[in-house]
């Protein structure tokens, strides 16, 4: 099987630049820090550590998620 690995055609899921994905993947990722915070609820250092990484992720998801809106304009 021949795979086109550096042509036009082919696409990786994980360089996508469709604002809906990116807001999507960020959403997703500020999913996993929320969860990863709440689990180290008895540590101080590594609970601000996820909830800022959560807060950073979460950020960027909702500027995404606002590029779409406004390119369905």
């Amino acid at each position: 099987m021949f795979i086109l690995s550096n042509t036009a055609f082919y696409r990786d899921m994980h360089t996508s630049y469709d604002p809906n994905q990116l807001a999507g993947q960020y959403f997703v990722r500020a999913e996993h820090f929320e969860r990863m915070k709440m689990a180290n609820a008895n540590n101080p250092v590594l609970f601000f550590h996820y909830a800022e990484q959560e807060y950073y992720h979460k950020a960027l998801a909702h500027r995404y998620q606002g590029i779409a809106h406004a390119a369905e304009r």
